[in-house]
């Protein structure tokens, strides 16, 4: 006699019996039935999570690439974050807060308050970040492991070009909260960008967490965000033409471009992103007489009357193929050293631009300052 229960419940015995196979083996590289690499990635890029987070977190030092920093972490699961640098001493009492309309950064060495329209305010990009990931990684799963007392999933992402390194993403089971990343080159050496050490999602984080309210007469600097423009507009109020390749190598795209504020420096900030890895091209016109500290993760290059500067955590011979791509599309140019430098402003400094990279560095402030000198004024830039 025709069942149509019965034929439904063979249909679907291979189905179950696979999602229980993939239970029961919580350890194994595949987590679950319906799951994939790639959504877990999307959910780790997300800005917001479905719960409060409070952790300590172990991260390179943006100045010091063999040197790591100690930070707490708060985040309400409606986006507000709060960050305190624990470790090192140079950096302890670092702190900022970003409430989703305004971002603010206290420097105690120098008692002064950066105050800047948060980044929040802008479109989430991680859609759009995680869609190019796909294209130039292959997403699959690793070997979870225990962090912080959470069980993980590995999302590892293999790059297409092999100039690249292998990345690693562990991300909590429950909430898909990133917890570790970390980097395996071509030479299998691993290094770890960022580490948790202890982790909470409490049911309710106290409001006032994300306010700030310096004591001791803080200097505020105060100042609008970047222009984003279009590469027309862009000519008129640089004094040149913009370098833009038509192709950047590694599956690089260009994700924005956005016009310095200040009138001592007008440079254009190229932002451009593989997906998962960022860096920032710098152009600005070698007449404007501007200095580059020479110091880590930076390249320099000059075509015809620009000046150019690729920022970024990326090892420098990736740096260098970047910049040799936007060199070449400008004219023959020449590559010059030139590197990293976050610092804490000095007062008598001159606040250019600030921003923010949440992704996986929750402490990634990114400064760029006009410093006076008998020469001009020179250039300390992070990515």
């Amino acid at each position: 006699m025709f069942n149509p229960i019965q034929i439904a419940k063979r249909a679907l015995l291979p189905l179950v019996t696979s999602c229980l196979i993939a239970v029961a083996g919580a350890n194994s590289l595949a987590p679950g039935c319906g799951e994939d690499a790639d959504a877990w990635l999307l959910k780790s890029m997300r800005r917001n999570f479905p719960t409060h987070v409070i952790a300590v977190i172990i991260q390179r030092d943006p100045s010091a690439e063999d040197q790591h920093q100690t930070v707490r972490v708060e985040r309400s699961k409606d986006g507000k974050v709060h960050h305190v640098v624990l470790q090192p001493l140079r950096r302890q009492g670092t702190e900022s807060v970003d409430d989703g309309k305004r971002l603010r950064v206290y420097l105690p060495d120098q008692n002064v308050m950066i105050d800047q329209a948060s980044p929040h305010l802008q479109e989430d990009d991680a859609e759009t970040r995680w869609k190019l990931a796909k294209r130039n990684y292959e997403l699959k799963f690793g070997q979870g492991i225990k962090i912080a007392g959470r069980d993980t999933h590995c999302i590892i992402a293999s790059p297409h070009d092999e100039r690249m390194d292998t990345r690693r993403y562990y991300v909590d089971r429950k909430t898909g909260y990133p917890l570790r990343m970390e980097t395996i080159s071509e030479d299998s050496s691993r290094k770890i960008i960022y580490d948790t050490r202890e982790i909470q999602f409490p049911s309710e984080i106290d409001s006032e967490r994300f306010e700030m309210n310096p004591v001791g007469g803080a200097r505020v600097l105060s100042y609008d965000p970047p222009q984003s423009l279009k590469a027309a507009d862009a000519k008129r109020k640089l004094g040149f033409a913009p370098i833009l390749p038509p192709n950047l190598p590694m599956g690089f795209k260009v994700q924005d471009m956005q016009l310095t504020t200040s009138d001592r420096w007008r440079a254009l900030a190229v932002r451009i992103s593989d997906g998962l890895v960022k860096a920032t091209v710098y152009q600005w016109l070698s007449a404007d007489n501007v200095k580059i500290r020479s110091v880590e993760m930076g390249t320099a290059g000059t075509v015809g009357d620009v000046r150019l500067m690729v920022v970024s955590e990326m090892n420098s011979d990736i740096r260098r193929d970047l910049l040799r791509a936007f060199t070449r599309a400008g004219d023959v140019g020449v590559l010059q050293p030139a590197g990293w430098c976050l610092q804490t402003i000095d007062p008598a400094q001159d606040l250019v631009f600030a921003g923010w990279e949440p992704y996986f560095f929750p402490m990634r402030l990114t400064v760029l300052t006009a410093i006076k000198s008998h020469n001009g004024p020179a250039i300390c830039a992070g990515p």
